[in-house]
């Protein structure tokens, strides 16, 4: 199986794909179409002599045929609410255009409302880092032990004699497809190898190029939405392994089909999420994978598994987590108060639990809240009452510490005094926040605001994946290049802290 690369988007119209045809906005209403693919420059144009509607596409969904009876389902397509028309002559044509989000092709259509999606595979661009398989392919320099054996058989299929000579080398594919695979909420998860040949031999010599892609073998078959919704949730979990946002260079999906081998649908996601390139961001490098899964397989499958078990609860937390990653070296105040915000939306029981008050505070909260309500309408009226609505609740200070415990139990020698710095990123968050008094300049002292969302951000997702099953002391035990943002944050944590102190003596 080979996976279609997505298109990858120009700012050069030259580079967009173009393909005509016929589209159905409503059974028995066809038109005349040309299908644009160029990321989010993406377009479908319609054109005919006699007038129709696109509003008449149901669920914004409408299909194709292009000229080379390719099918196409164009999903999530915002077309143009009136058709424009013009004249030449005595005669008129009718047009619009269309923005269509994802683009399926293949050989057969799929409604979005369809539950037929039984697979979906997908490729990462740094999958070979994530999971660096070294041992999967080789070359041996010294075939003369073997070559004679190889030859012979390949000589059967060529029906000819292949002659070798003193210096053979021998290209080899061990032949283990599977990385790995575990069930998980989601469906079997799982990552293979997919070597393809570039050249079958001759004079210009042999080669295999291999791509590494996942696959979610759902339960049961799911709808586009849930296929797209579960993808993306895989890959958030890569992200943090790798240490940045991952690029989809490849979708497929596989359905519920009554053909002996269907062939997979192609999908074309016109907004698919981009890493912006950083001018300095660091490149991952497989020694700093917080997870090997190839020398730790069943660690790997464990900590996955129970991840993704917890992610419908955690999913927005971890949707600003992933928008802070993206900003890799990248640092502003809007970060700082993202990254501490995260903390304030998790799941309850990922949090402290509130303090229930006790009967004379709650007799005393309930009579200054009716003293409040009785006045008119003022920001300082409704401050106090927001004051005490919060009373009991835990404060976004001691959900950080939550959390930071997590790492603390397990490694907390590499993190002395981490409390103290989390409670100061919180003090710094209210400062840009409310406007608190600061203990020191922060916009004179940058760097420390750059360390307390640093901070943040490690908290966040390590005590994550520590929850999850990491083991986060036997990583604190290994060296780094620091091309991960948690190995960056290690080896400089010892010097953050004293020049933070150091500023906080002030």
């Amino acid at each position: 199986m080979e996976l279609r690369p997505l298109w990858e988007p120009s700012e050069s119209s030259a580079d967009s794909r173009e393909s005509s045809g016929r589209f159905a906005l409503a059974p028995g209403e066809e038109v005349y179409g040309e299908l644009t693919v160029a990321g989010p420059h993406s377009s479908l144009y319609l054109y005919d002599r006699k007038e129709f509607q696109t509003h008449a596409a149901p669920h914004q969904y409408i299909t194709g045929v292009l000229n080379d009876l390719t099918k196409v389902s164009l999903i999530r397509c915002v077309a143009q609410r009136v058709p424009g028309y013009g004249i030449r002559g005595s005669e008129q044509y009718h047009f619009a255009k269309a923005f269509p989000h994802f683009v399926i092709h293949g050989d057969s259509y799929l409604r979005p409302d369809e539950k037929k999606i039984t697979k979906i595979h997908f490729v990462v661009d740094d999958a070979t880092t994530l999971f660096y398989d070294f041992d999967a392919f080789g070359l041996l320099l010294d075939g003369k032990p073997f070559i004679e054996q190889i030859t012979a058989a390949n000589a059967i299929i060529a029906s000819r004699k292949i002659d070798t000579g003193p210096e053979p080398h021998i290209l080899y594919f061990t032949g283990r497809r599977e990385i790995f695979a575990t069930d998980t909420v989601l469906g079997r998860v799982s990552a293979s190898h997919n070597p393809i040949p570039t050249s079958f031999g001759g004079p210009s010599g042999v080669g295999l190029r291999n791509t590494i892609f996942l696959t979610i073998t759902f339960r049961e078959p799911v709808v586009f939405d849930q296929s797209i919704r579960h993808m993306t949730t895989v890959v958030g979990f890569l992200e943090i392994l790798a240490g940045r946002p991952q690029n989809l260079t490849a979708i497929e999906l596989a359905t519920e089909s009554g053909q002996q081998n269907p062939l997979p649908l192609h999908v074309y996601w016109s907004m698919q999420p981009t890493r912006k390139r950083r001018r300095g961001a660091a490149t991952p490098q497989s020694f700093d994978i917080l997870l090997d899964a190839i020398r730790q397989r069943d660690a790997f499958c464990r900590v996955l598994a129970s991840w993704l078990e917890r992610d419908e609860s955690w999913r927005p937390a971890r949707a600003r987590c992933s928008n802070c990653f993206a900003e890799e070296n990248s640092y502003n105040v809007d970060r700082l108060i993202r990254a501490a915000n995260m903390f304030d939306i998790l799941p309850a029981c990922a949090v402290p639990s509130d303090v229930p008050l006790s009967k004379e505070l709650d007799k005393a909260k309930e009579a200054t809240r009716e003293l409040f309500r009785a006045l008119p309408g003022s920001p300082e009226r409704d401050s106090v009452l927001n004051a005490l609505g919060l009373m009991g609740k835990a404060k976004l200070k001691y959900k950080v510490r939550h959390r930071a415990d997590y790492i603390l139990k397990e490694a907390g020698e590499c993190f002395p005094e981490l409390i103290t710095v989390t409670d100061q990123a919180v003090n710094c968050r209210n400062f840009y926040v409310h406007g608190t008094t600061p203990p020191f300049d922060y916009n004179a002292h940058f760097d420390a605001v750059t360390f307390f969302t640093d901070t943040l951000e490690f908290v966040f997702a390590a005590s994550d994946l520590v929850e999850a099953g990491w083991d986060i002391k036997a990583w604190s035990n290994i060296g780094t290049t620091m091309s991960h943002p948690f190995g960056r944050y290690r080896v400089n944590y010892l010097l953050q802290i004293q020049a933070l102190k150091a500023l906080l003596a002030r």
